[in-house]
């Protein structure tokens, strides 16, 4: 039976169902093994944050498959989206309606975007920065950023970046997220670099560009941080590669 109970994942349970069920069921309180996986799952729960690196196989639904999403932007008709929508390629028999592809709808973001950023750590997507429209009907760039979480299709609000940003790039390496340059609320563009730890759930600068630099792209290979192109703050177009070794 303690076999079979380590199979359980109780990553996925609910707080109130680890609770009301797992802790007070005889085979969990019967077995040392169970009871330390459920004391495992709630500490994951109880952590938030810091979800994104904690995960197992206990933690993750037993069957993924890649997923294509797109996450707001700019519409003719609505100047900011909040829409996040999935293509599932596996789905075969919903593939094409019509010629057309089948986006499905998921829940969407708490506030539209566009000229955003989005990265993937831990299975969770996260979104950062890009532009907002205020109350004014002023658009200007953001500092705000969240996560979604798809097993249960919701967001979080995560720590704020310390620069307002758009037109940057976000990438995840090892266990962090890094914010590399872009321009900021007075459309200034920025040399700056930050790096967002899941476990503090707090956002700290790093070493800096020589040069500010925006609209540039970004890419994670064999652990390191590329980045190429972009403008500076003179208006020059840039045909650098340069690569940025986080633990240096």
């Amino acid at each position: 039976m303690d076999e079979l109970l380590q199979y359980i994942r109780f990553g996925l349970m609910d707080v109130d169902t680890l609770h009301t069920v797992a802790l007070s069921h005889p085979l969990v309180q019967a077995s040392e093994t169970a009871t330390a996986l459920v004391n495992e799952a709630l500490e994951y729960h109880q952590s938030i944050y810091a979800q994104p690196v904690w995960q197992t196989r206990r933690t993750k639904p037993r069957f993924q498959s890649d997923t294509l999403y797109i996450i707001g932007g700019k519409k003719r008709e609505v100047c900011k989206v909040k829409e996040l929508r999935y293509f599932n390629p596996v789905d075969q028999e919903n593939a094409l309606i019509a010629a057309i592809a089948n986006w499905s709808e998921l829940a969407p973001m708490p506030v539209g975007r566009s000229h955003h950023c989005v990265a993937v750590m831990g299975d969770f997507l996260f979104v950062a920065g890009g532009e907002v429209e205020h109350a004014s009907g002023r658009s200007c760039a953001v500092r705000t950023a969240c996560r979604y979480d798809p097993r249960s299709n919701s967001w979080a609000e995560i720590a704020s970046m310390k620069n307002c940003r758009e037109h940057f790039v976000l990438a995840a390496v090892d266990e962090c997220l890094y914010a590399v340059g872009g321009r900021n609320e007075l459309r200034q563009v920025l040399p700056t670099v930050e790096r967002y730890c899941p476990k503090k759930n707090k956002w700290t600068f790093v070493q800096s560009f020589d040069r500010s630099l925006s609209c540039h792209a970004g890419y994670v290979a064999d652990g390191l941080l590329w980045i190429s192109g972009g403008v500076t703050n003179t208006a020059q177009y840039q045909n650098r590669l340069m690569v940025y070794e986080p633990n240096q």
